[in-house]
């Protein structure tokens, strides 16, 4: 943790208070499901069928809410990855994976927030770096694709890019799940004749399928010679084993697919759509869908009639991504048009729509980003439009929508969606969407905006629950980019950049909450887990804004707390010797916000959600705030402050209650 603050800390204070897989989402381990790709499988149909915790009955208000929140380093566009029961320091623990646009690889206890490690794969490239910079990334850009795991020999892969003496580089890395380090032979630098990294940027989540790392490009804003490469990399070796471009002729025919990962289908084959660029039919191929073969060469393609009109209207094809529909051989896709179109992936007939499965429709007024496949339904939320959902018969779609909802999307982008059930039933729809539409009225474009997660009964469409229904306990802050929750084991890991334009990232974990209250009402010694020393209300001070601080414990009244439990595991602290009530200076959603004794005055900066994180200890979340009672700098001397910060799983931002 250890913060940077001025001595001068105390005073302010004072004064701020006066004012993988083709079923990745299967099980590895009896009765637990794991998460190892973008939208849970190589299908990318967005579902995790394996879900059995988390039903239309319990996600609700009362029941269903935030749980903890963890910090990172910046910026998160790249979906959660989640393996449980893995062996990992000395235990077996379920484990989330977090990737940053600083180049940050994180490894926490899924469910209790604790860091296990943490690795920075070098200097970030910045999208200002070179100019003319770029306005749709706000500031780094390092890794913005999700990686992929393979549990067989434990690996992660991920790309990075680099910024090292003003040249730009992607590496391919394949670590450890257990410690973050390079397995041997990692990192390998993707290369290829007429590829440059400062022009190129790697979105797409990668695919792993044949014993092979399929890895998509894109570009930083368009700038620059580009082009939509997809290289192929051997999982063992990280030799590169093939390399399809689709735009030779400097043609662009970006891969971004906001996010989403390549597909492929039960024979290995994978599927890739491209953006705006040149299309001839022979070499060039702008605005289609690609089917590759193993070793990333050309095995079939279609392009849409109207290729002409989407390169001039700036209409990328490549918005989705491809979603192969589980069971045929069909592929779905749609654009910035708002056009789905679907073909038959054992003849995708090349150029034309008439020899598309079903003509194409217009599903949506503008760009489709997102899209999850369940139980014969196709979901999507389309910018700047309404939630809808299109009904399958086993052949074609309805195109009168089944479902249009009745909350319209703010903007860029619209809804980006996941999908949870338990097979056929209990499904649930979650929705990541922003709700501002921000200083240029774009939305989510160019800038980090506040956002909104939506749970809806995925079977009638109608609304379960969402995170600003009680936004003091369960908001999430600003809005990830294309960035899906993941839901998995109960839990609904939803990405968020933090509470800044930039540099500001965090994972928001909800779940079910408990029903019982961890911390009986009583009075109790508060004892910080680290120096074992108590919460202490020093020399038992009645002055308001007296900060609070560690000390010997000694049992006085000064350090004796009464818990008054006001909602499930929702507490309020009184110190014993003055009456007060712990208390974040100033209502501060600040880190580092020094944390004082005040009069009871009913607000969330003296609230504190108990987090029971195993062997007696418990996280303690100011409910204002969301970060973690700490002890400054992890201090273990008496007279060290206390504040508060983003909950990382250290043992100074743990509490045992004990009598006194």
């Amino acid at each position: 943790m250890l913060q940077v603050e001025t001595v001068a800390r105390r005073a302010g204070a004072m004064l701020v208070k006066s004012a993988l897989l083709l079923l990745s989402a299967a099980s590895v381990c009896s009765g637990q499901t794991s998460v190892l790709t973008q939208h849970n499988d190589n299908n990318r149909d967005g579902v995790n069928a394996s879900e059995t915790i988390l039903t239309p009955a319990n996600v609700n208000t009362g029941q269903f809410g935030l749980l903890f929140k963890i910090a990172v380093d910046d910026q998160v566009y790249a979906q959660p990855l989640y393996m449980a029961n893995l062996a990992i320091a000395g235990g077996t623990h379920n484990v989330v994976f977090i990737a940053t646009t600083n180049n940050s690889v994180y490894a926490f206890d899924a469910d209790s927030g604790k860091q296990y490690w943490h690795v920075q794969l070098g200097p970030a490239y910045n999208v200002n770096d070179q100019p003319p910079g770029c306005s749709d990334i706000l500031a780094t850009s390092g890794i913005m694709s999700t990686p992929v795991i393979d549990p067989s020999t434990d690996t992660l892969y991920v790309v990075a890019e680099t910024w090292v003496n003003k040249v730009a580089t992607h590496y391919l890395h394949a670590l450890k799940v257990t410690t973050g380090a390079d397995a041997a032979g990692s990192p390998a630098v993707i290369s290829t004749s007429g590829f440059n990294s400062v022009y190129q940027n790697q979105r797409a989540g990668l695919l792993l399928a044949n014993n092979t790392i399929y890895i998509p490009f894109s570009s930083h804003c368009d700038n620059g010679l580009y082009a939509g490469y997809t290289m192929a990399y051997n999982e063992t070796t990280l030799n590169q084993v093939g390399v399809f471009n689709p735009g030779p002729d400097n043609s662009q025919s970006a891969i971004w697919q906001s996010g989403n990962g390549a597909a492929a289908d039960s024979t290995g084959n994978v599927y890739v759509i491209t953006g705006n660029g040149k299309f001839d039919g022979e070499s060039d191929f702008g605005e289609t869908f690609l089917k590759l073969n193993s070793g990333a060469n050309l095995a079939d393609w279609h392009t849409p009639s109207d290729y002409v009109n989407l390169n001039n209207g700036d209409s990328d094809l490549t918005a989705s991504g491809p979603l192969l529909i589980p069971g045929k051989n069909l592929v779905i896709g749609g654009g910035k048009d708002g056009y789905l179109h679907l073909l038959n992936t054992n003849d995708m007939g090349h150029l034309g729509d008439a020899t598309a499965v079903q003509p194409p429709w217009q599903a949506t007024s503008s760009h489709i980003h997102s899209l999850n496949f369940w139980n014969n339904n196709l979901y999507l939320w389309g910018q700047n439009d309404y939630l809808q959902v299109y009904s399958f018969n086993g052949s074609t779609f309805n195109t009168t929508p089944k479902y249009k909802l009745g909350v319209q999307a703010i903007a860029h982008p619209g809804g980006t969606l996941s999908l949870s059930a338990n097979g056929n039933t209990n499904g649930i729809l979650w929705a990541a969407t922003n709700t501002s539409a921000g200083n240029d009225g774009t939305g989510a474009w160019h800038q980090s905006v506040p956002g909104i997660l939506y749970a809806y009964n995925a079977t009638n469409m109608n609304l379960l629950w969402t995170n600003e229904q009680n936004a003091g306990r369960d908001s999430c802050d600003n809005y990830a980019k294309f960035t899906p929750p993941t839901v998995v084991n109960g839990k609904v890991y939803l990405p968020s950049f933090g509470q800044s334009q930039a540099g500001s990232g965090q994972v928001c974990v909800y779940g079910e909450l408990a029903t019982t209250d961890l911390i009986p009402n009583g009075t109790y010694v508060l004892v910080d887990s680290n120096s074992g020393k108590a919460l202490d209300n020093p020399d038992f001070s009645k002055t308001n804004g007296t900060l609070m601080e560690i000390y010997q414990i000694n049992n006085g009244s000064n350090q004796q707390w009464v818990v008054n439990n006001i909602e499930p595991n929702v507490i309020t602290l009184t110190n014993v010797s003055s009456g007060q009530l712990l208390d974040v200076v100033g209502a501060s959603d600040a880190n580092s916000a020094l944390v004082d004794q005040w009069p009871n005055n009913g607000q969330a900066n003296q609230q504190w959600r108990v987090v029971s994180v195993g062997s007696g200890r418990y996280e303690l979340v100011s409910v204002q705030s969301g970060l973690a009672l700490d002890v400054y700098e992890a201090g273990t001397s008496n007279l060290t402050e206390v504040d508060q910060y983003p909950y990382q799983g250290h043992a100074w931002q743990q509490w045992i209650f004990q009598a006194p």
